[in-house]
């Protein structure tokens, strides 16, 4: 089995909820408040909440149903205020970054966000579960049928790399907590970045966690199994408000242009049971995604990439986007999805073509879902 250290072996703290608010990093790092919970409990409340309760139809159906059956207390999901500060950026881009601090000052009304912090001594208590490598596969195929299985070639974190990588996607939830779900697909990386910095609540990411996530983009995804283009080539992508139009009921972008007018076309003629699922992500959208499905596949990064595009690779980025059956939640996300009458419509519609087949040669499970836009 091949494991590859990404990174050095670094910690990085949460926000705990104090006197009814919250505090900063550094100050709970000198004071060592702690809740003394195991880091898989945390990695599997971090990756349950990307299913975001609130929007069942959203594209985080590619967690399994099971992860949440995991927790024993499931984490309280704020009412996030589409954050002041975003609303600022949207009509003065940022021009004052002041602007995001002077928005913590604001009477908090909404329950706050329960979040939890390791001291070193807890966190290096050898207590996660790295996932186990139980064959070999001689082809793409095998591999894309069998996409849940850890094979002897995968790219398996390390227990140290495992816990900055739960780190990084709590503090990455954070950030969608508060900018709100809809804003969340669409914003840049040094969006987030700005708004951790000044968010407290969010807290500036660690320069370890930067590294880790310089790393994941940079990467050879081939090394992973994916053989797809990557087709945001930097990280910083920025996707323009103008160019994007929010489809009403879903929470979700498509592109303006041919993919809106493509949605509405294919809606138009299936009917109105047909929902758009997932539309634009962004890359701090798609790095929520794929980490969040590494911890569902035990820190196995190639089981992660059979299912989602690694950051960068997404043709959400540029165009594509899922659809589903109303109603049909997380099934949406499954080849349920191909017995369902909306999809037996689409396929007689006979131009419409999905990206991933089931006999694709790029490493992807079948995804009867996600439609080919670009």
């Amino acid at each position: 089995m091949k494991r590859r250290d990404f990174i050095k072996q670094s910690l990085s703290a949460s926000a705990v909820l104090v006197g009814g608010g919250y505090a900063s990093f550094d100050m709970l790092r000198q004071n060592n408040l702690a809740i003394p919970i195991p880091v898989e409990h945390r990695a599997s409340q971090a990756a349950a909440k990307v299913l975001n309760a609130a929007n069942p139809t959203s594209d985080e159906g590619i967690m399994i149903q099971t992860l949440t059956e995991q927790i024993v207390h499931p984490p309280v999901h704020a009412q996030s205020r589409p954050a002041l500060a975003y609303e600022q950026h949207k009509t003065d881009q940022l021009q004052a970054d002041v602007t995001i601090a002077q928005a913590e000052t604001a009477p908090i009304i909404e329950q706050p966000i329960e979040e939890i912090v390791l001291t070193k001594e807890q966190a290096s208590n050898k207590n996660v579960e790295i996932a186990k490598p139980e064959g070999s596969a001689k082809t793409v195929q095998e591999k894309i049928t069998n996409f849940e299985t850890n094979f002897n070639d995968d790219v398996i974190l390390t227990e140290a790399n495992y816990k900055l990588l739960v780190d990084t996607l709590e503090r990455i939830n954070r950030v969608q907590d508060y900018v709100g779900f809809g804003n969340f697909n669409v914003i840049s990386f040094d969006d987030a970045l700005k708004y951790a910095k000044y968010s407290p609540r969010i807290g500036a990411f660690t320069e370890s966690e930067l590294q880790f996530l310089d790393f994941m983009f940079d990467y050879d995804s081939s090394q992973l199994g994916f053989l797809g283009e990557k087709v945001i080539s930097k990280q910083t992508n920025v996707i323009p408000d103008k160019e994007v139009v929010k489809m009403p009921g879903t929470g979700h972008y498509v592109f303006r242009g041919h993919p809106e007018e493509f949605y509405k076309k294919i809606r138009g003629e299936v009917g109105d049971s047909l929902i758009l699922t997932s539309g634009v992500r962004n890359v701090v959208k798609q790095y929520q995604l794929f980490m969040a499905k590494t911890v569902q596949a035990s820190g196995n990064l190639s089981r992660a990439s059979r299912s989602l595009a690694p950051p960068g690779h997404s043709y959400h980025a540029i165009g594509d986007f899922d659809v589903g059956q109303v109603g049909g939640g997380l099934q949406n996300f499954t080849a349920a999805f191909a017995s369902t009458d909306e999809f037996k419509r689409l396929q007689d519609l006979g131009y419409v073509q999905i990206r991933y087949t089931a006999n694709n040669k790029l490493g992807v499970r079948y995804e009867p879902w996600h439609i080919r836009v670009v």
